[in-house]
């Protein structure tokens, strides 16, 4: 692509060629303009719950730059929304595993296993995130739409033994008693 004429970048809002310094300089390796503009509009569509587009996009970015994290992390994401959940764990972990410095790889993983109902796995991987950028917003809404687990009633006996659920219960149902009288 010449970068002497102007051109729009889908998504991105971009027809300037000065604008596309501050891009160009972003560039990972093995990615081009192409594949950043698929994965822009991916993550467009996937803010909007529509995986199926995000997917396409994704795998057209991937055949591109097969190597980016960003890309193979949210492809994981898509995949899994669609049911394809083992397909989406395993690319999401190569993401992590390619740059474990990133959050959002973690955020990708972490949702991933929610759609498995691996909260406890989910949990351990949104705190790593959470260590990596204790700023970024999507960690912290994951982590509290996961909300705070209190401690066993019977701290001797394991999380899931039968005796610690049913009293679990009954003092949570005893609290919502209290507040309601």
């Amino acid at each position: 692509m010449h970068l002497s004429r102007p051109f729009q970048l889908y998504g991105a809002g971009i027809t300037d060629t000065e604008d596309l310094q501050p891009m160009k300089e972003t560039l990972t390796r093995n990615e081009t303009f192409e594949s950043r503009n698929l994965y822009i509009k991916a993550s467009g569509s996937v803010k909007r719950g529509n995986f199926q587009s995000g997917k396409c996009y994704l795998e057209d970015a991937v055949k591109i730059a097969p190597e980016n994290p960003f890309y193979l992390s949210l492809l994981g994401l898509c995949m899994a929304k669609k049911g394809f959940l083992s397909r989406g764990k395993a690319l999401c972990s190569k993401a992590v595993s390619l740059a474990p410095d990133i959050c959002e790889c973690y955020v990708n993983l972490g949702r991933v296993l929610l759609e498995e109902d691996r909260r406890e796995e989910a949990r351990t991987v949104f705190l790593k995130a959470y260590r990596i950028d204790r700023r970024n917003v999507e960690v912290a809404l994951e982590l509290s739409r996961m909300g705070i687990r209190r401690s066993p009633v019977l701290p001797f006996l394991p999380r899931g033994n039968k005796l610690n659920i049913l009293l679990g219960r009954l003092r949570h149902s005893f609290r919502n008693w209290i507040k309601r009288t």
